[in-house]
């Protein structure tokens, strides 16, 4: 799913920032660890986003956790957020910073649901099939959906690859009642 066109032009600028100081692969660890950081505290996330708290208390704060720990420039570019009263757009611009990565790097996302976990072998079988479809390295963002009552569905872009077995059935349906 595209983000919105402001979160979009941040991680963009991010990105090209990076490849332009030749800090292009620290900046992607760095926007990793970000992302890690904020799924795993909750708090920080919903300091960040708190719109009553003013920018520069979470400037301070921004620069207190990450000094040291960050590229200069990631930690510029989260201090730039926060001036510009941005920072409560730091989990969406990180998601799109990732996207943009990937992008960059011929890496297609591929969204996989399925009514239990895929295995292993299912897995890379799935990946290898729509790596082949697509012409590209397939990343499997893969969840479990109780509403897909066997197989799978899969969404590479705009492309819906549907194999649940709702869909089987109701195809099956309509070729019965069609005759």
């Amino acid at each position: 799913m595209k983000a919105p066109e402001v979160v979009q032009r941040y991680a963009g600028t991010l990105l090209d920032a990076a490849a332009e100081t030749h800090v292009f692969a620290p900046v992607h660890q760095d926007v990793e660890r970000l992302l890690a950081t904020l799924d795993a505290s909750a708090e920080l996330v919903s300091f960040l986003t708190d719109r009553l708290i003013g920018e520069d208390v979470k400037g301070r704060v921004i620069e207190q956790l990450f000094t040291g720990k960050l590229q200069d420039l990631t930690l510029n570019f989260l201090l730039l957020l926060a001036r510009r009263r941005r920072v409560d757009l730091l989990p969406e611009v990180l998601n799109a910073c990732m996207e943009l990565f990937d992008e960059r790097a011929g890496i297609t996302i591929a969204e996989v649901r399925s009514a239990v976990e895929l295995g292993e072998e299912q897995t890379e079988n799935l990946r290898a099939s729509l790596a082949a479809y697509t012409g590209k390295e397939i990343r499997l963002q893969a969840r479990i959906d109780k509403k897909v009552r066997g197989g799978l569905i899969a969404q590479v872009g705009d492309t819906v690859f549907d194999g649940s077995l709702t869909t089987h059935l109701q195809r099956l349906h309509r070729q019965l009642v069609g005759t």
